[in-house]
């Protein structure tokens, strides 16, 4: 029978936690059960190839590649997903009680509704809450509010043309789709309840980032997507002066000045 909904877990060399946050799905639906696809991105550590082993054996189907980076494993699997829905979820995180059965009605009835997001739980070096908020799309130029942890519809990721596999740091992946999904005009709704556990590590992806991290992306995600942001920053220019003033305005209309030309933000 085919499932309305598949979820997404890449793992490299991550695969302590992995068994609960598949504990976790299992946890937090007895409606629309998911097909899960664990893709294993070259993976050389013992204790994680084991625990693949034991998934496998569970009937979790586990998807071996070489190591390709997180754009890559979340593409391969989302190709072979059989859901019309799809959940990435990171290897360390948890998906809370009733999320996907509430992600999923609100997509069932809601034609127009693309993507669903919430807040999320910090648990583990960090405990408080993540409280989000309705899209502002101006300012997710600048930054990203969006988790990868949303439940989108898999035309949209086919719309977009699935994550950057060459973004210059791995973790922005997410950002980048979401910002491809609003150059398309797909509708995001946030639910306004805490939908997954963010656990925090010492070791994660984004505390490991270098000093030019915001240059680089920023700079990615302004050259991929030139015409959304060009086209803001001659309707919004005012707008977006007010959000860019602060420590990041020397770096960022440096940015703007080298991928735009000159006067090309300049509202006309």
């Amino acid at each position: 029978m085919k499932k309305l909904l598949t979820i997404v877990i890449p793992c490299y060399n991550h695969g302590e936690y992995l068994e609960e946050t598949i504990a976790s799905i299992f946890l937090s639906t007895k409606t629309y059960i998911p097909e899960i696809i664990v893709v294993n991105d070259g993976s050389t550590d013992e204790k994680t190839i084991d625990v693949f082993r034991r998934l496998e054996n569970l009937g979790i189907y586990i998807l071996h590649q070489e190591n390709l980076g997180l754009g890559a494993a979340r593409n391969n699997g989302i190709k072979i997903a059989q859901g019309k829905y799809i959940l990435p979820l990171d290897s360390d995180n948890n998906v809370t009680y009733h999320y996907l059965n509430t992600a999923i009605d609100i997509l069932e009835n809601n034609s127009a509704i693309s993507i669903v997001y919430g807040d999320a739980q910090y648990f583990g070096g960090k405990q408080n809450l993540w409280k989000n908020k309705t899209l502002d799309k101006k300012q997710m130029l600048i930054s990203n509010q969006i988790d990868a942890c949303a439940v989108y519809r898999k035309m949209t990721w086919t719309k977009v043309n699935g994550y950057a596999e060459d973004m210059p740091y791995m973790g922005c992946e997410d950002w980048n789709f979401w910002l491809r999904c609003i150059d398309v005009d797909e509708q995001f709704f946030y639910l306004e309840e805490v939908c997954f556990e963010y656990r925090v590590l010492e070791n994660s992806m984004i505390n490991s980032v270098k000093e030019d991290f915001d240059s680089k992306v920023f700079g990615y995600n302004a050259k991929s997507l030139y015409s959304l942001y060009n086209q803001s920053m001659r309707n919004d220019y005012d707008k977006l002066e007010t959000i860019f003033y602060g420590s990041l305005l020397r770096k960022i209309i440096k940015l703007i000045l080298n991928h735009f030309g000159k006067y090309s933000y300049v509202k006309k």
